[in-house]
């Protein structure tokens, strides 16, 4: 196919692309549509995807207002409405007996000729007379310089093209020069052993069939309804008078067969992300919607690798817990009991110990007591008579304070633990019942957990990567532009990859310096060890 495209593209000027989406679309058996003003090849279009089939015929036809059906379908045979008293045409020539027909402002046709190309394009019937034959054709080019005039019943035919592509002048000013200083104007000679014949086409239907439609794929579908549906409400609550986006059942059934000839022509047997780029030509009815479609694609691609294929929102709320469970640890830490007598607006006084003093304790180092046990020293403060405070212990202050002034410190509720003996903490008079025990949470083990779910993303990203890299950069249907847009998308994978790798490491960071300064020893697990992540 590669080999095919690049000869039927000899001494073609920026329509290329073109030229490929039109032979997809014959493959495929649907129809294109070309929009654009006269003299930009057009109808080259049409004569160089004939060359493409062997013995293959074509019909080229320019309509007006007073075309009629004789001049497409054939004119009416005499002999038989005069021998026989039927009424047939002979098509032989004509629309009904080509392979690729091209027919120019298609929009000036006439309802009879309308009503005939209805059945024609999509089901490949054409009524003559008595009997309903199956026509050849495996290509229709239409063009237009404008698009179907609304209210005049051209729906229905306008619904019948699958693609729609805007063709313009060349842009580029080097083949814009080798254009006109061009002199052959002959068509391109394709080897004979490249033409499609007519038993690759049929087995190739069969086989274009058995394409597998990958779930991702599905949801971008799903992503598109959405956004449609999202864009159709916003208009309409704008009051714009832009149209809204309608795309029928049929079509969005046609549009898979479409990206199911996409992946064979590719050489895939199932249909990739990277195909469901050519759903922005499937999709808009006006110039106008172009765009917007165009974002609607991308967007659905990029959210279907993102969320389905990598897991990028559960990735992103397990993060977000972890989050949480970090920033509700530290208020739960900070948090303090009403019920618990303040005294000398910073400490809580501990009841019941055999000593003559108050026993204090600092309200913030209460709050950062846990179950695992910290490790205080008996302080007499000379500023506050008859008073001693229970400070943290400094390993720095072991040549000043008596290992038998040395004690481990849990909490409890409205209690503190001093070597394992529980003793009540001084309340208010009618003080409410304490809140409850908040359940311990493990930070390190939830990081671990999100820590290896990231490490699952990373690496599926790296065979998606790898697979689908290949694949848009010698797709034979893509636009540049729709390759760099597919860069940019999974550019923009591995930049939030490795966002939530740095607020993994922010996060664990954050962590180990809150906790350090109360761990008696650092847990040996994967968060706390010397080995970083």
């Amino acid at each position: 196919m590669a080999s095919l495209l690049q000869q039927l593209n000899e001494r073609v000027f920026e329509k290329e692309h073109i030229v490929a989406l039109a032979l997809l679309s014959a493959v495929a058996g649907e129809s294109i549509f070309l929009l654009g003003p006269p003299g930009v090849a057009k109808s080259m279009v049409a004569r160089r995807l004939k060359l493409a089939f062997r013995h293959a015929s074509a019909f080229e036809y320019l309509m007006s207002r007073f075309s009629t059906p004789d001049e497409l379908f054939g004119p009416v045979s005499i002999s038989k409405l005069k021998d026989e008293d039927t009424y047939e045409r002979v098509v032989d020539g004509y629309l009904p007996a080509v392979t690729i027909a091209f027919l120019d402002e298609i929009w000036k046709a006439g309802p009879a000729i309308q009503n005939a190309l209805l059945t024609l394009v999509n089901e490949k019937i054409y009524r003559n007379g008595r009997f309903s034959v199956r026509v050849p054709l495996k290509g229709l080019i239409a063009a237009s310089n404008e698009l179907p005039a609304q209210g005049q019943g051209l729906e229905a035919l306008w619904d019948r093209f699958l693609l729609r592509c805007l063709v313009g002048g060349i842009e580029d000013m080097g083949e814009f020069d080798r254009m006109i200083a061009s002199t052959d104007e002959t068509e391109p000679v394709v080897d004979e052993a490249l033409q499609i014949t007519d038993e690759e086409y049929a087995v190739w239907e069969k086989e274009m069939a058995t394409v597998r439609i990958h779930y991702s794929v599905f949801e971008v579908i799903h992503a598109l309804r959405d956004r449609i549906e999202q864009y159709n409400l916003q208009i309409r609550n704008e009051g714009s008078v832009m149209a809204p986006l309608y795309v029928s059942d049929r079509r969005w059934k046609k549009m898979i067969k479409l990206l199911r000839a996409s992946a064979f022509l590719n050489g895939s047997d199932t249909i990739r992300l990277s195909d469901c780029a050519l759903l922005s030509y499937c999709l808009w009815s006006e110039t106008d919607q172009m765009e917007a479609v165009e974002e609607m694609v991308n967007a659905s691609i990029q959210k279907s690798a993102g969320d389905y294929l990598l897991d990028m929102d559960g990735l992103e709320q397990e993060i977000g817990e972890l989050k949480d469970m970090q920033s509700s640890e530290h208020s739960l830490r900070e948090a303090n009991d009403p019920g618990i007598e303040l005294i000398d607006t910073y400490y809580y006084q501990v009841e019941g110990v055999r000593i003559k003093e108050r026993l204090l304790l600092f309200a913030a180092d209460f709050q950062h007591l846990d179950a695992t046990g910290k490790l205080f020293y008996l302080h007499k403060d000379k500023y506050k008579a008859n008073c001693c405070i229970l400070k943290k212990y400094d390993p720095m202050l072991h040549a000043k304070v008596p290992r038998n002034k040395i004690y481990t410190l849990k909490k409890g509720t409205r209690s503190v633990y001093i070597n394992n003996y529980a003793y009540h903490l001084r309340c208010y008079e009618d003080c409410p019942p304490p809140p409850p025990e908040p359940e311990p949470q493990d930070f390190g083990a939830k990081y671990e957990s999100v820590a290896e779910a990231l490490d699952r993303v990373e690496k599926s990203w790296t065979s998606l990567l790898d697979a689908e890299t290949g694949y848009y950069e010698n797709h034979l249907f893509l636009s540049e532009r729709q390759r760099a847009t597919m860069r940019r998308m999974f550019r923009h994978q591995k930049n939030t990859i490795d966002r939530y790798k740095n607020e993994l490491n922010e996060l664990a960071d954050a962590y180990r310096k809150e906790n350090k300064e109360y761990q008696i020893e650092r847990p040996e697990n994967g968060l706390f060890s010397g080995t970083e992540r």
